[in-house]
């Protein structure tokens, strides 16, 4: 029995390793072809997140390629500008082949073709196969638009067109007027081009000792057709409506939590100050009035509130580095005479405030400033920098400011040098990101790079005489409005604008700003506006502008970009169909110069008072509304050549593919 047992026994263990090494062996065969399966799925998913990504590179690269070539039909330049675009999301030139198809039925075809090759892992186990190619493709079509291209168009049909009176004047030599309504010029007003085109019952009324003339004398064309949105199928629409309700959810910085440090106050009583700094760790010394307060590099030390006496002055943590951190639980007052702090990276929950006739300079570094328990200037509205002399930050550095920024008049106030800046900006407890008074100077240096990041929540708000300089970045993200009362000066990139842009709506106008007198100056600059607000504003807006320049806003430089999804762009309005805020140049505002287009589907583009607008030497100005209205002498004219069988800006681009 005992045998039987035993040998029972053999056979049973006998049986579970060859079991086993049967299993370990099936497992070796099926575990290669499960990963390559569950490699295949995961890359298979990844591929169409390549795909898609790709394919929007691929239509804005084909847009831009065919805006350059309809400009010179110049086969190189569209090449040019299509790889550019590629470029600048990531795709190496190599990788972006672009044709031309001269010999279509109907305009000329641009098409691009974009391979990017992916690495694969798991499915290599299954396929051998190191990579794969995601190539993706995009066409568009340059049409003619009916009758000749414009640069001066009404969109809606419903409304009231194109209306010239009192002595006003379009001038559009080398480009149509065109009006999906009825046209209107009366009481001497003119109109000087070789075609206007008009879509209503009767032709163009001409009273009161008005006229329609080509350039070179005689009568215009008058041709019944109606004309298409050049700009319905644009990318940058798309792209400008996902960028403005990104804007519209944006956060404002929150301040972290401090810890409760002790106070430190560079007074006379010497012997006080340097056993309130020998509590954190650090020295104080004083050599008649200036005071010197320092710490190991590297360190981090935590405060409360710095304060200073009369007429005395702080050379703080100039013997520090980038590495050295310094903590707040409360404010920084000055109400000495200087204050220069070294480098490093600043936390001060309280806020700083400076008194009149002080100077305050920061080195380098990262700021984070909460906003101040008590209100500016004893008033009640609580910022994060109150200002009321001279404070000046060096460069490159960070910036993220709870409550916003008061700069009183007079006050001078530079956040930040050189390039690769980055600003989050907060509202005051008025809502004001940025309250600058009559005759103070405000510049924010470039955020411009990698690094670079501009995000203001709350309004801007500046008085008379004064100066404010935004410096370059890729994205300006504002969520508020603009009320300009002095100059500005707006650096390269795109403008997102969750409200409108008003200059002059109650007076103001140009100002000494960085040594010249400046009105608006704007240079490779779109502006995208959502004209949230605009209704029920001053008067001097017409209370539901989106964009506006009255006052003293005379000779504005505005050139939109060249190149990218937003070339020959510069003010884009609502692009709800619900929001019909329009651009309005109003009394004043005289002898601009703008390259690019105003579009403003939904809303109206007026010009009253005297104002007039015209292209800048090298560019050209567009402007197409639902209408287009001119009275009271102003004047508007444009300099588009449609060189290539129409320029590019204004006749029909269709994405076919």
């Amino acid at each position: 029995m005992f045998q039987y047992v035993h040998f029972a026994l053999h056979i049973g263990q006998e049986f579970r390793r060859s079991e086993a090494a049967s299993i370990a062996v099936s497992s070796a065969l099926v575990l290669p072809i499960l990963l390559g399966a569950a490699g295949l799925a995961l890359e298979y998913g990844s591929a169409l997140v390549t795909r898609a990504e790709t394919q929007r590179v691929a239509d804005l690269a084909v847009h831009a390629g065919i805006v350059a070539y309809g400009k010179a039909s110049d086969p190189a330049a569209m090449l040019q500008a299509a790889r550019h675009v590629a470029g600048l999301n990531g795709v190496a030139a190599e990788g972006v082949q672009v044709t031309l198809d001269p010999d279509s039925s109907n305009g000329v075809i641009v098409r691009v073709e974009i391979t990017t090759p992916r690495p694969l892992i798991l499915s290599r186990v299954i396929t051998g196969t190191q990579s794969q190619d995601v190539t993706v493709r995009a066409a568009a079509r340059l049409e003619q638009a009916a009758g000749e291209p414009a640069c001066v168009m009404a969109l809606d049909p419903n409304g009231t067109g194109i209306t010239l009176s009192g002595g006003t004047s379009i001038t559009a030599t080398e480009c149509s007027v065109s009006s999906n309504a009825t046209v209107s010029v009366s009481g001497g007003a003119r109109i000087v081009t070789e075609t206007v085109n008009y879509d209503s019952s009767t032709p163009p009324a001409i009273t009161g000792g008005a006229s329609i003339v080509a350039p070179g004398g005689g009568p215009a064309k008058l041709v019944r057709t109606s004309s298409a949105d050049p700009f319905a199928d644009h990318p940058a629409v798309s792209l400008a409506k996902t960028r403005l309700e990104a804007v519209a959810t944006m956060s404002a910085p929150q301040m972290p939590p401090v810890a409760v440090g002790p106070d430190i106050e560079f007074g006379w009583n010497t012997a006080q100050t340097q056993n309130q700094a020998s509590a954190v760790g650090c020295t104080a010394s004083r050599a008649g009035s200036v005071w010197s307060f320092d710490c190991p590099k590297g360190t981090s030390v935590q405060l409360g509130n710095l304060t200073i006496g009369g007429g005395l002055d702080l050379d703080f943590g100039l013997n520090g580095d980038v590495d050295s951190s310094y903590s707040f639980s409360g404010s920084i007052r000055h109400t000495g005479s200087q204050m220069r702090f070294g480098p490093g990276t600043y936390t001060i929950a309280g806020g700083i405030s400076t008194g009149g006739g002080t100077s305050l300079h920061f080195g380098a570094g990262t700021f984070r400033i909460g906003r101040a328990s008590v209100g500016c200037n004893r008033g009640a509205v609580r910022y994060s920098i109150c200002n009321n002399a001279t404070i000046s930050f060096d460069g490159p550095s960070v910036f993220e400011l709870e409550g916003g920024v008061f700069n009183s008049g007079g006050g001078s106030l530079v956040l930040g040098a050189g390039t690769g800046n980055s600003y989050r900006i907060g509202p005051a407890t008025s809502g004001e990101a940025f309250s600058l008074g009559g005759g103070s100077t405000t510049i924010l240096a470039d955020a411009s790079g990698a690094a670079g990041r501009f995000e203001v929540v709350g309004h801007t708000v500046t008085g008379g005489n004064s100066c404010f300089v935004i410096g370059a970045a890729t994205h300006h993200d504002i969520a508020g409005h603009l009320q300009i009362a002095g100059g500005i000066v707006f650096g390269r990139g795109l403008y997102a604008i969750d409200g409108y842009l008003h200059l002059g709506a109650s007076g103001g106008g140009s100002s000494n700003c960085l040594g010249e007198s400046i009105s608006l100056r704007a240079s490779e600059a779109t502006f995208l506006l959502s004209g949230k607000g605009a209704s029920g504003n001053n008067a001097n807006c017409n209370g539901q502008a989106a964009f506006c320049a009255a006052g003293g806003y005379s000779s504005m430089r505005l050139v939109a970009p060249t190149s990218g999804p937003f070339a020959n762009m510069a003010v884009l309005g609502p692009l709800a169909p619900d929001v019909t805020a329009g651009a309005s140049f109003a009394g004043g505002a005289r002898g601009s110069q703008i390259s690019g287009a105003f579009y403003f589907p939904n809303g109206p583009i007026s010009l009253s008072g005297g104002a007039s607008a015209g292209g800048s030497s090298s560019g050209c100005l567009q402007l197409i509304g639902a209408r287009v209205t001119l009275s009271g002498g102003t004047t508007a004219a444009s300099d588009c050549v449609m060189a290539g069988g129409g320029g590019a800006s204004v006749a029909q681009i269709r994405m076919i593919e």
